[in-house]
């Protein structure tokens, strides 16, 4: 950072871009064991909501630098920029600093006010950060650009990480595997539904039984022509297609930009096809995600699932989301189960800028947030879901983390499993934006405003191109 002069932009809001990040309150959940660990177990094909493998990251498959003697190289105060105040409150209890010791910016990125502010500081370091947050949705532009440097540059070594999930990793490296950020907690997606509806219209409310519903793609179809068949249409497997967006979508093999030009993977047209389909049969009620009507369906007893991560569920769902929040009424009366796919949606990485000159300093802070055994033991006890393999195994074995408002389940072995078998290679770092294109296009097509695949793929090149995300 080149200027230490402090100034005050604080404007927090929460954020709310295709995932929910939000875990700033936590629930009364019960403390994991601080000396019990689970064993690793053989991987299979096809596992169970029961079943715990643990294998952490496989470290070799990165790039790493020489790792850097640090020390401050300025004795004013660190800065941090954060999308919200989580991570500084972190920094606050895991690293003991104190406001004596750091300036804070903190900017809502609802309206892009976050990406911009770092654009323009990160274009010549005037009151550039030392570290930063960043939320998914663009943390991708920041670590596969110059602006940041490598952990390594912090004097963090890889042998530090190896029980990070690999996904959090990956998605934090650049193009030639060097890892540019750390992840304190990973946001695995699971199958969130409400086990009345489940019993009365599916048969089951058992989270093992009620898997088959979800275990394929083709068994949701199945699933939501089953409930929309009994219930005459008034209850519903999903409130709209976009529920299944971000699964669906984690199974490409490609990503979107090939060789500086569009690259449509099979998956993108499948999705087209599948989105349709629960359009045409009238399968949902056809109610996009973070709407209105998405949200009202989720107390009203007329959508069984909703999809997503443990944090989404908490605070999104409304679940158990904390005080001064209102409670889900139907909170208790819920369960969590296996997507067709392993997936993550949401999370926030901390990286350095390449201004950063607090690198000492720096390193403290993210090792006692992201790295130190103990302290991500205390954020398991008060609810997360941390970036830990080691110690979600052992929160998925533990039978303390029943959870009462999750109808007495324990839903860290369904999750663990997806954090263990999500993927992040096909990231980019203009994603989200990508994404949102996408769906823009999606919702026209199944309305019929595009005759073909075809013709709604070229509505989105040239939706991109306006964008100035395509190569001309």
């Amino acid at each position: 950072m080149k200027s230490k002069k402090l100034f005050a932009l604080l404007m927090s809001s929460v954020m709310v871009i295709g995932a929910v990040t939000a875990c700033d309150k936590p629930g009364a959940d019960p403390t994991v064991s601080t000396d019990e660990t689970t064993e690793s177990s053989e991987q299979t094909t096809e596992p169970t909501v029961t079943e715990t493998t643990a294998a952490p990251a496989d470290i070799d498959g990165y790039k790493e630098r020489t790792v850097a003697e640090v020390k401050d190289e300025d004795d004013g105060k660190i800065m941090i920029y954060g999308h919200n105040s989580e991570f500084v409150g972190l920094a606050e209890k895991y690293a003991g600093v104190t406001a004596n010791d750091y300036d804070f910016i903190e900017i809502s990125n609802n309206d892009g006010s976050y990406t911009e502010k770092l654009d323009a500081v990160l274009s010549d370091g005037n009151e550039a950060p030392d570290i930063f947050t960043c939320d998914e949705a663009y943390a991708r532009k920041y670590l596969a650009s110059d602006n940041t440097i490598a952990i390594n540059d912090l004097g963090i070594d890889y042998s530090e990480l190896t029980n990070m999930f690999d996904y959090t990793l990956r998605f934090a490296s650049d193009d030639d595997s060097v890892i540019k950020g750390l992840a304190w907690k990973a946001c695995p997606c699971g199958v969130f539904y409400e086990r009345s509806l489940a019993e009365q219209y599916l048969g089951t409310s058992d989270p093992n039984e009620i898997a088959a519903s979800f275990a394929t793609w083709d068994a949701v179809l199945a699933s939501a022509r089953t409930v929309n068949t009994a219930s005459e249409g008034s209850v519903k497997l999903m409130s709209g297609y976009t529920e299944t967006y971000r699964a669906y979508l984690s199974t490409r093999e490609t990503g979107w930009i090939m060789d500086g030009s569009l690259n449509i993977d099979p998956q993108i047209e499948s999705f087209f096809d599948y989105a349709k389909t629960l359009y045409e049969e009238d399968l949902t009620f056809r109610a996009e995600q973070w709407t209105d009507s998405w949200e009202n369906s989720m107390s009203d007893r007329t959508v069984i699932s909703y999809w997503g991560s443990l944090q989404f569920a908490k605070y999104e769902l409304g679940l158990n989301p904390g005080e001064g929040t209102a409670v889900n009424p139907t909170a208790g009366d819920w369960g969590v189960t296996t997507a067709p796919v392993s997936y993550y949606s949401g999370g926030s990485w901390v990286m350095a800028s390449k201004y950063c000159d607090k690198k000492a300093t720096s390193a403290d802070i993210v090792r006692a947030v992201c790295i130190n055994e103990d302290n991500l033991k205390d954020m398991v006890n008060n609810g997360e879901f941390v970036n830990n393999v080691k110690l979600m195994t052992a929160a998925a074995a533990d039978d303390k983390f029943a959870l009462e408002w999750l109808g007495g389940q324990n839903p860290y072995p369904v999750l663990l499993d997806s954090a263990l078998h999500a993927g992040a290679v096909m990231t980019g770092p203009d994603d989200d934006a990508f994404n949102n294109a996408f769906n823009s296009v999606v919702g026209p097509y199944c309305e019929g405003s595009f005759e073909s695949i075809k013709e709604a793929e070229e509505a989105l090149e040239d939706q991109l191109s306006e964008k100035g995300l395509l190569e001309e």
